[in-house]
């Protein structure tokens, strides 16, 4: 049997601990059946509480439309509860990263200010390392408050997930929605 990994996916979800199977039925109702993605694939990662997803949409705007559809359904969301997309999947070593980082450079424009942050999981890679590898190439303004873009990185164990992010809106937070509700 073929090892799957997070190389193949362009979308991680998070949910409660122990609680996949159930998110993974949401992700298959809002992600296969509303937003109509007949190819989606879905797998769990050697981390409790974190999915992987491949979906053949562009995953930014699976995030958009979720959105749209959590304004009206908020508690429609019982179990899948953050979802943040990937543009590069690669192995888990600083110069792949780092040549991942490059590849996505042009998103960020000359006059643009960037960030790095990196979400670590089942791995020895120091946080910090991994900012200095990251930033070095991005030949940018550095801005750690309020950036025009967010590098984002995503080390699950063997495989980190990149993604340029405009702002805290390409990452869909149910639980960061329902409390601005309120």
């Amino acid at each position: 049997m073929r090892r799957r990994t997070l190389q193949d996916y362009n979308l991680l979800v998070s949910c409660p601990r122990d609680r996949e199977r159930a998110a993974i039925s949401e992700l298959l109702y809002f992600i296969g059946d509303l937003l109509e993605d007949t190819d989606l694939k879905i797998h769990r990662t050697p981390i409790s509480g974190l999915i992987a997803c491949k979906t053949s949409l562009d995953p930014f705007q699976v995030i958009q439309r979720l959105r749209e559809f959590a304004v009206e359904n908020p508690y429609q969301f019982r179990f899948a509860i953050r979802f943040t997309p990937m543009e590069e999947c690669v192995e888990s070593a600083i110069e792949k990263i780092v040549a991942a980082t490059e590849r996505l450079l042009p998103k960020i424009r000359e006059e643009e200010s960037f960030r790095v942050t990196v979400r670590r999981r089942h791995t020895d890679l120091e946080n910090m390392d991994v900012v200095k590898a990251v930033a070095s190439v991005i030949p940018r303004k550095v801005n750690l408050d309020e950036p025009d873009k967010t590098v984002n990185v995503e080390i699950v164990g063997e495989w980190t997930g990149l993604a340029v992010l405009d702002n805290e809106t390409n990452i869909l937070s149910i639980m960061t929605m329902r409390d601005d509700m309120y």
